[in-house]
């Protein structure tokens, strides 16, 4: 065999075992990226209560499916602020966020309005926010209303308790409690998952682009 060719079979050769010996070498885990969810209300602070829905309620309940749709994701870890029926202080559920150190820190609520015929889902940030939060927003505030199909009231600014955190952030309102036909469709368990579908998927993307 000619010697330029056996030298070629020899670099072949060192080729395929080191990349066999680099698929055997243990592979260092994703990162996962941290997110927090915070159920609007708990406890004492029941938040809008309309024909016997309370909105502490309806909001843990969408935290916990968005938590049980991330589960099987290694590259996501999702901490709600709670996940029982208890009140945290404001200010210290972005201090959870800080401390887990978080990339985003999302709060749901749902909405109410003395008109019943006003429907639909829309997002909040503080009126001080910049890019992130307002990009964060919008990513959820597009992503749930294509998912449940929703009228789409936009995303808005105001005074928020969110200002006491440099973390991207946001306020979810997923609906109207006093507008009957929405708040027969939050306490559907399908439509509670279409909302947390979309919730997750604005989060990937908000995650994922540049």
């Amino acid at each position: 065999m000619p010697k330029p060719a056996i030298v070629l079979l020899l670099f072949s050769l060192v080729i395929v075992l080191t990349v066999a010996i680099v698929a055997t070498l243990p592979r260092a885990p994703l990162e996962a990226v941290v997110i927090v969810i915070d159920p609007g209300h708990g406890g004492h602070d029941p938040g809008a209560v309309v024909a016997g829905v309370q909105e502490k309620d309806v909001t843990l309940a969408l935290a916990l499916r968005v938590l049980r749709k991330a589960q099987d994701r290694a590259d996501l870890r999702v901490i709600l602020t709670r996940t029982t029926d208890l009140y945290v202080d404001l200010v210290d559920r972005v201090r959870i966020a800080e401390e887990a150190g978080a990339h985003l820190y999302l709060s749901i609520h749902a909405n109410y309005y003395r008109d019943p015929t006003v429907c639909g889902i829309e997002t909040w940030v503080d009126t001080g926010a910049e890019g992130e939060s307002l990009r964060l927003a919008q990513m959820v505030q597009g992503a749930v209303t294509a998912t449940t199909g929703a009228p789409d009231r936009g995303v808005h600014r105001q005074t928020l308790y969110l200002r006491h955190t440099s973390l991207p952030t946001a306020l979810l309102e997923v609906g109207y409690l006093s507008c009957p036909a929405e708040r027969t469709k939050l306490l559907n368990p399908a439509y509670q998952d279409k909302i947390a579908a979309g919730i997750l998927t604005g989060i990937l993307a908000f995650l994922q682009a540049p």
